[in-house]
């Protein structure tokens, strides 16, 4: 009987992103690939703001309502087209998460007791010198909802 979701989710919304056709070719990493990130990376951080809530008070065992938060990053570095070509990569990227999440909120129904997953939130990151090109990286907030036994 699993008192958290926190570790499934992650390693859930992992093995999601790597099966979607749309992000074929772009380095997706558990944590931070460091040294060896690619131009283009997303990347799962930490996992925040944990709440258990009672469901129910009543004899016996109380249900309760797990939310948190999971960090993903989305990184693009390039010298062709500067800073703005950067961003509208970056967001593209960002999009096929927030699409991938709303089409399977549920994320293939695998994980015990996962009401839900949603983009929560979004902040965009741009530092625009650097011998490598700018550098965009975009912080999703992925929302994760789940009842617990």
């Amino acid at each position: 009987m699993a008192m958290t979701t926190m570790t499934a989710v992650k390693s859930r919304l992992v093995t999601v992103l790597k099966a979607d056709s749309n992000l074929n070719g772009i380095q997706i990493t558990y944590g931070d690939a460091g040294e060896a990130q690619r131009k283009e990376c997303i990347f799962f951080g930490d996992i925040t703001t944990n709440q258990h809530t009672p469901e129910t008070i009543t004899a016996g065992r109380m249900r309760q309502l797990e939310d948190f938060e999971v960090d993903c990053f989305v990184s693009v570095q390039s010298k062709a087209g500067g800073p703005e070509a950067c961003e509208t990569r970056c967001g593209a990227l960002a999009d096929f998460i927030a699409q991938a999440l709303a089409d399977d909120p549920q994320l293939g129904g695998t994980i015990s007791g996962l009401l839900y997953v949603r983009v929560a939130s979004m902040q965009l990151e741009t530092i625009e010198a650097g011998i490598d090109g700018p550098r965009c990286l975009i912080t999703i907030r992925i929302e994760a909802k789940a009842r617990l036994s």
